[in-house]
This record gives C-alpha cells, sequence and structure tokens, in this order.
C-alpha cells in the first residue's frame, strides 16, 4: 500500500477522505470523489463503489475509478456469500486474484492487470448495504495500522454516503411538496406525501400530522403513515397537547418512552412497542396548529439534519394548510352570500315563509351539538337548514298561501320540492354535503314520509334532525287560516311522535336544546294588519329575480 499510510498520517488520510465527501453536494458526485481520493491515499490502481440489490442478490456499481469499461462490464458481480464480502462485519482480503476461488472473474482480473483485491464492506442504513473494492497491481500485505484505517475509512464512508443520500431525497421531498403545494393539489394529498416520505426515508416505524383547532380544543384531522396503532393515532386533544406541548412551538424528542417521566401512563402511547418519538409543532393560521410526529420501535438518536428534515417538511405542510384555510375562508364568505341568496329569494316569494329558514337552521344547529355531532356536521345541519325549503321558489304562489289545505293534485306538487331543492342545490359542488338534508327532510321515521318512503336510519341523521326542527317551527309560528301552538305543546307532541314520525333520539335532544335555549327560540308572527286574506307576491314578478341557474332547474321556468 501507499507509503504514506503510516500511524503518522492516519488524521491526515481520515480528513482528506471524509473532506472529499463531505464537500461534494450532487450524490453522484459525492461517490465519484470518495472513489477518487481512496485511491489516492492508498495508492491503489482502482477502486469500485457497489451496493447490494437484495432482491436480484447483485452488487451494483454506483462508482469507480482507474478501472477499463471492459473490466466494469464483464458481467454480473454476484453478492453470492461465497463469493462476496458484502455480508462480512471486517475486511476481506485477496492476496492473488489468480488462486482466490472468491474471485468471480479472475482472468479479465488477470487482463486489467490487478494482482490483490481488498473489501471493506459497510453498513450505509438498516437496508443498504455496500462495499469498497480497492485494487492494486501488486502482491498486498496489510499492516494492523493500514487495516484500523480501512475500517475508518469505511465508517466514514457510511456517514457521507447516507448523509448525502438523505440530502438528495430531502431534496426530492421538499421539490415535490413544493410544486404540488405551487399546483393547488389537495391537502390531504400533500400531507400524505409529507409522512410517507418521512416515514420511508427516516425508516421510522411510522409518522402522523395531526391537524388541532386549539378553541375547539379537538383533533381538527389527522393523517398517518406506517405502523398503525390504535394508541397512536387515536390520541384525543388533551393527551396530545399534554405529550407534544404544541403551544410552546418547540420541538419535542423522546428517546426512550417507557422511561420519560413527561410521557404519562394514561396515554397508552403503545409502549411496548413505540420507543424512541420525535414531534415538531407548527402554526398554521388562526387557532389551528399542526403536529408532526415520527416515532420508531427501538432507541434513536437523531442527527440534527433529520430533525431539520421533519420541521422543514412540516413546515410545507403547515404553508399548504394555511393557504387550504384561507382559501376555506374565502369560499365559506362565497356561500354566505349563495345561501343569503337563495334564502330571500325564497323569502320574497312567500311572506309566511319569513324567518322560517334561519329558525330551522338555528334549531337543528342547536340539536346538532346536543347530539355530540362535530362543529364541521353541525355547521352541515345549520346550512341544510337555511336551504330545505329551496324547491318551493318552483310552487305557484296560490299553492305556497294554502299550506295546509291544498287539495290532493296540489299537495303531489308541494311534495316535489324536496326534489326540486336538491337538484338545485345538487349543482353547486361547494354544497353538495347538504343536498341529501334537503332530499329528504320530509321522511319520517316510520317510513310515511316523502319522497322515497325512507324509514328509520335509513333517512340521514341532518335530515332527521331538520324533520324536528320544520315541524316545530311550523307549529309554532302564525300561519295563515292556521292558530300557533305555544312552546310547550309543540314539545309535547314531539315527544308523542318520537318513534313514528320522528326519530326519538333526535326529539329527545331537540327539546333538551330547546329548554337549554329558550331565549332563541322567536316564532314568526304575522304583521299587524295582516289576515287570512294576505296575498302573495305575483309569481312572474318573482321569477325575473330568480338567477338563471335556478330557473333551469325547476319545471315550467
Amino acid at each position: 500500500m501507499a507509503e504514506n499510510t503510516g500511524r503518522e498520517h492516519f488524521f491526515e488520510v481520515i480528513t482528506r477522505v471524509s473532506r472529499a465527501l463531505h464537500e461534494s453536494i450532487d450524490l453522484n458526485e459525492t461517490l465519484q470523489a470518495m472513489v477518487t481520493t481512496i485511491t489516492e491515499v492508498f495508492g491503489a490502481k482502482g477502486c469500485a463503489l457497489r451496493v447490494l440489490d437484495p432482491e436480484e442478490n447483485e452488487l451494483e456499481l454506483m462508482a469507480s475509478t482507474g478501472l477499463s469499461e471492459a473490466y466494469l462490464e464483464k458481467g454480473t458481480v454476484l453478492a453470492d456469500d461465497s463469493l462476496s464480502e458484502v455480508f462480512e462485519d471486517s475486511l476481506v482480503v485477496i492476496g492473488d486474484v489468480a488462486d482466490d476461488p472468491r474471485v468471480q472473474y479472475p482472468d479479465a482480473a488477470l487482463r486489467e492487470g490487478i494482482v490483490s483485491i481488498v473489501g471493506v464492506p459497510f453498513q450505509v442504513t438498516g437496508s443498504m448495504r455496500m462495499v469498497i473494492r480497492l485494487y492494486f497491481d501488486t502482491p498486498l500485505t496489510l499492516t494492523e495500522e493500514d487495516r484500523h484505517l480501512l475500517y475508518f475509512m469505511a465508517q466514514q464512508s457510511a456517514i457521507a454516503i447516507k448523509s448525502a443520500i438523505q440530502h438528495s431525497r430531502y431534496l426530492e421531498t421538499f421539490r415535490k411538496v413544493s410544486a404540488a403545494i405551487h399546483e393547488g393539489d389537495a391537502v390531504g394529498d400533500i400531507l400524505e406525501t409529507i409522512v410517507t416520505k418521512i416515514h420511508e426515508i427516516m425508516e421510522a416505524r411510522g409518522c402522523i400530522y395531526w391537524i388541532v383547532d386549539t378553541d375547539q380544543e379537538s383533533v381538527y384531522m389527522k393523517v398517518t403513515s406506517g405502523f398503525q396503532m390504535n394508541a397512536l393515532s387515536g390520541i384525543e386533544y388533551p393527551t396530545l397537547r399534554e405529550v407534544f406541548r404544541f403551544e410552546d412551538d418547540k420541538a419535542v424528542f423522546f428517546k426512550d418512552v417507557r422511561e420519560d417521566p413527561r410521557i404519562p401512563s394514561t396515554t397508552g402511547l403503545g409502549k411496548q412497542m413505540v420507543i424512541s418519538i420525535l414531534g415538531v409543532p407548527f402554526p398554521i393560521v388562526d387557532q389551528y396548529k399542526g403536529v408532526l410526529a415520527v416515532y420508531f420501535s427501538r432507541p434513536r438518536d437523531l442527527l440534527q439534519s433529520e430533525i431539520d428534515f421533519v420541521r422543514d417538511s412540516g413546515r410545507q405542510g403547515a404553508i399548504a394548510l394555511h393557504k387550504a384555510f384561507r382559501y376555506d375562508e374565502r369560499m365559506l364568505a362565497a356561500f354566505r352570500e349563495i345561501i343569503e341568496g337563495l334564502v330571500l329569494a325564497l323569502e320574497a316569494k312567500d311572506l309566511c315563509t319569513h324567518g322560517h329558514s334561519l329558525n330551522v337552521a338555528n334549531y337543528g344547529k342547536m340539536t346538532a351539538q346536543q347530539m355530540g355531532l362535530s362543529e364541521r356536521e353541525a355547521e352541515e345541519v345549520y346550512r341544510g337548514g337555511l336551504l330545505h325549503d329551496i324547491g318551493k321558489l318552483a310552487m305557484q304562489d296560490n299553492i305556497l298561501g294554502n299550506l295546509g289545505h291544498l287539495s290532493p293534485g296540489d299537495f303531489e306538487t308541494i311534495k316535489q320540492h324536496p326534489v326540486i331543492g336538491a337538484k338545485i342545490i345538487g349543482r353547486l359542488s361547494l354544497l353538495n354535503e347538504v343536498t341529501p338534508i334537503i332530499l329528504y327532510h320530509h321522511e319520517r321515521w316510520d317510513g310515511s314520509g316523502y319522497p322515497e318512503g325512507l324509514m328509520g336510519e335509513a333517512i340521514p341523521l341532518g335530515a332527521r334532525i331538520i324533520a324536528v326542527s320544520d315541524a316545530f317551527d311550523a307549529m309554532t309560528s302564525d300561519r295563515p287560516k292556521k292558530d300557533n301552538m305555544s312552546i310547550t305543546r309543540a314539545l309535547n307532541l314531539l315527544l308523542l311522535e318520537g318513534g313514528t314520525k320522528f326519530d326519538p333520539d333526535v326529539v329527545r335532544a331537540f327539546v333538551s336544546a330547546i329548554k337549554e335555549n329558550i331565549d332563541s327560540v322567536q316564532p314568526f308572527t304575522m304583521p299587524e294588519g295582516t289576515g287570512n286574506d294576505v296575498e302573495a307576491p305575483a309569481c312572474e314578478k318573482r321569477k325575473t329575480q330568480i338567477p338563471e341557474w335556478i330557473r333551469r332547474c325547476i319545471p315550467g321556468f
């Protein structure tokens, strides 16, 4: 070997190899710099770096120097135990290629002028093994110092290669996520890419991205990759806050959750299967925060570059969420304008429906909250309540003015308003979730309703809630040719009809909600000076105020 491998040059050689590795940014440049420097400092004829392909059981060439194309293309290099040193934990020295059975292509080696080979195997990651092969054109004798130097060189190479590979994969992840954010991909897809890449690159047991609502003190959503453990992915808000302390906006690392006093025993974090956990919180927008957690099934000492990768990835997710929430706010504002316009169009058509839709919406939301539905689900019920009667835009004024006193033919006409309403709202993709509420709010628990005669839990829950709310407001509000009921009498009647017309659980929740919010009950009262001969505005007059896209959905317009 080269004369400069003595003890006095030991650290100089390690430094030169390390510098060559770390000064390159591109992975291919890093590997090429490594083999070139190693060849030079050891005075070898050539050097090759190969990586194990476990599926094909082959050693794939990654970089080389000093070797001819003919030699490099001599044939497949097998990773068989009897032929390759890649599975060894120490150096393998072949003093004479002509006589050693481990040389797969001895004739090619002799033609290349190779006499001796040193194989230096090393593990880069848990699933990646590599080997550096140094080729010499003279007989080789290794001293103990030479062996130590080669061993430490291999360790340095493993660290640098792992760092370069991770850096390359980090950049690939950042580019992919950035492109997805720029192109407006769905937030769920972006977060899934982040947790999947972190799970793969860091060889973790799994990865979870939680989004929490600090105002509601609830988990808004989560995206997971890897090992699914209910004790982890099913963590409730209080435990999540206690473990990761996301109000501090600082990374939290638990090397061993089994012994860490910061992990309360009541969390059920799967302590027998998860050992190390890294959690990084992020502000998103307003009351929303993100928590990105990576967990491992063995103790891990994380490099700063790994922590930075998780933090930067999580920050990209937070950017995507920020954009999405701000977009949602703009869309919700548009929702409100659309809904208000539709409700105003309906109420302008029928004086006696003034305030009815808003009442039904409010009662429905109170009931949904009483039943423990999420804020999002309660909001869907509210919107469904506002729009439940929108199909009445298609009804003639004389029919609307005679509700409760309709001929059989007119009653069949009015029964079409849920179908027409669902058709109108169905054209607005942003309101699709309320379409079933509109379509089925006249179905009855015993199957006696319309338009499809659904019964029991086949009726969507939102529609069951609005059915009760609608009936209550109709009973307690003024109508031409009909006396209104007191609140108490209306509630008692609903309780009697629970299990026949209405879902009994919904009725009980509705009654409780009304009693707890009695001041919110504001039945419609006919204006003074009006009576049973109130005349609704002319239908033709109102058509001109209805948007064209709505009129196309209504038969006869």
